[in-house]
C-alpha cells in the first residue's frame, strides 16, 4: 500500500523542481534570442530606414538637377546642377545620423525619341538640346554608407555589411529636366 503523504510531497517536489529549471534557464535563452534574433532585427531595420533616406535624399538632388537651368556654369541665385546637387544631398543626409555619403554624381541621359536608345553625358552637352528628336533626363546617383544601429563586432568570418560593419550602397534617381536648353551651358 503506497502511502499518500509520501506520494503528494515527490511529486509537489517534481513540480518545485521544473519551476527551478525554467527559472534557471530562462535568462540565458532570453540573451540568446535577443542576441541572435532581436539585434540583428533592430539592425536591419534601422539599415531599411537609413537606405530610404538616402533615396530621398538622391531624389532631392535629381529635382535640384531637373530644375537648374544650367548644368555646369551657374549665376548668381541660380546654381548649376553640378553647384546645387551636393549641398542639397549632404543637407539631406546630415540630418539623419549613420548616414555617411561617400560620392555624389550628376549626369544628363538624353533619349532618342525614335529609336529609344539612351546615351549618358558626364558633362555638359556639346551642342544645344534639340528637344524636337530628344528627351532629355538628369539622374543623380549618389553613393553612401549606411551605419547599422547596434554595432558589434563577430568573430572575423561573420562579417555581415549593414549587421555587423555599415554597408556601402549605391542609389540613383533621375528626372526629365525642365529646362534642356541650358543643358550646354
Amino acid at each position: 500500500m503506497s502511502n499518500p503523504i509520501v506520494s503528494s510531497l515527490s511529486s509537489k517536489t517534481r513540480s518545485r523542481s521544473a519551476i527551478g529549471n525554467f527559472s534557471a534557464e530562462l535568462p540565458p535563452v532570453l540573451f540568446l534570442l535577443f542576441f541572435f534574433f532581436v539585434f540583428p532585427m533592430i539592425n536591419m531595420g534601422t539599415i531599411a530606414l537609413r537606405y530610404c533616406l538616402l533615396a530621398e535624399a538622391c531624389r532631392d538632388g535629381a529635382h535640384t538637377a531637373a530644375t537648374s537651368y544650367t548644368f555646369e556654369t551657374g549665376s548668381p541665385g541660380k546654381p548649376s546642377a553640378l553647384e546645387g546637387v551636393p549641398p542639397v544631398v549632404s543637407e539631406f543626409a546630415s540630418r539623419y545620423s549613420g548616414i555617411d555619403v561617400t560620392a555624389i554624381d550628376v549626369d544628363i541621359l538624353v533619349t532618342a525619341i525614335d529609336t529609344q536608345q539612351v546615351t549618358r553625358y558626364t558633362g555638359k552637352l556639346q551642342q544645344p538640346a534639340n528637344t524636337q528628336n530628344n528627351i532629355y533626363a538628369l539622374e543623380t546617383i549618389v553613393t553612401g554608407n549606411l551605419e547599422p544601429l547596434l554595432n558589434y563586432q563577430g568573430p572575423v568570418f561573420f562579417n555581415v555589411p549593414g549587421l555587423t560593419s555599415p554597408w556601402s550602397v549605391t542609389v540613383a534617381s533621375r528626372e526629365f529636366a525642365e529646362s534642356p536648353q541650358g543643358l550646354n551651358q
